[in-house]
């Protein structure tokens, strides 16, 4: 299992937009419960940006990985429309039998991961007849602002732009608002990669998954090399006039043989605390091994984690050990 806590500082963003009020377009709050200095608990509404929308592009960065290697990406997928064998006008599109019974279940979902990796990687929910669920294997939460001291460092503000057409004087200027937010944020995410290209469903083995065998390998390094676009803050929406300014500021990944989550980003000791828990955890769950790397862009304590420079390095580092 892989699994990291990131913290980015991110200024003028409006990475996920919620609904339209009148000539504003809202940027994404939620709901979080902070620490008060006289030693209560209060709730306070902060930018976020949803789970959904991160494992889009983590989804997405797995199929233009995919295809790049060989692996095979339904089309759908491939034009970033997810609803990934949902029904049966989906399941006959991509040449694939429907199940026939509860347990035609194992067959079925072989069928589907062979036809595409981001269902494999990401999941995938049939709601036909016969119901057939495959759980994503990437796992990841909402990214929200650090939470450790008082004031949250994080605001909302928006932005007045003016469409105007030069082209004729009947033309009005056209007023609207963007609201756009600026944060140091957290993010922990979860790729299962021992079950990558591994049968979810019950059921006697069925002839087509020793092709699975064959590429599991390849899947699995994909599926790590796709970390990549979450570490460089590839991710969200709005971003062709509202590019935001992103800073990865530091960063811990652990790599175990136990379901492990590492600390998350809200205390600058947090990568110190994760390297501590994950040696206590393995005592705890008979582990054989784990890998704990780090960026530290801020100087903080990172216990006995072995520091990288950059995402490029630590990705490397993971895609070699899958090997």
């Amino acid at each position: 299992m892989i699994s990291g806590s990131l913290r980015f500082l991110i200024n003028v963003e409006s990475l996920n937009g919620v609904e339209s009020v009148g000539n504003l377009t809202r940027h994404r709050t939620a709901p979080v419960v902070v620490r008060a200095s006289d030693g209560g608990y209060v709730v306070r509404y902060v930018p976020a940006i949803s789970g959904e929308s991160i494992a889009h592009a983590y989804q997405m960065a797995v199929a233009d990985l995919a295809k790049k290697n060989g692996l095979p990406v339904s089309l759908k997928t491939y034009q970033g429309e997810l609803i990934k064998f949902s029904d049966d006008d989906t399941v006959k599109g991509e040449g694939i039998d429907p199940p026939k019974s509860d347990d035609d279940a194992r067959r079925f979902e072989v069928d589907v991961m062979l036809k595409d990796v981001v269902a494999d990687i990401g999941g995938f929910m049939y709601a036909g007849k016969y119901p057939v669920r495959r759980s994503s294997k990437f796992m990841v939460g909402y990214m929200i602002p650090v939470l450790s001291k008082d004031e949250i460092p994080a605001q909302l503000e928006a932005q007045f732009h003016v469409r105007y057409s030069v082209v004729s004087s009947k033309e009005k200027q056209a007023i609207f608002n963007v609201e756009v937010g600026s944060a140091l944020y957290t993010l922990s995410f979860s790729l299962d990669d021992e079950f990558i290209g591994v049968p979810s469903n019950y059921g006697e083995k069925v002839d087509k998954e020793d092709e699975l065998v064959k590429t599991k390998d390849q899947r699995r390094k994909v599926a790590i090399n796709a970390l990549y676009s979450i570490m460089t803050g590839y991710f969200g929406g709005k971003r062709s006039r509202f590019l935001p300014s992103i800073e990865l500021k530091s960063a811990v990944v652990t790599v175990s043989d136990f379901p492990f989550i590492p600390e998350p980003g809200h205390s600058e000791d947090y990568i110190k605390l994760t390297s501590e828990r994950i040696e206590r955890a393995k005592t705890i769950l008979n582990g054989n091994s784990t890998s704990i790397y780090a960026i530290n862009k801020e100087g903080i304590d990172v216990g006995k984690a072995t520091v990288v420079n950059s995402p490029e390095d630590l990705i490397s580092l993971l895609s070699e050990n899958n090997e």
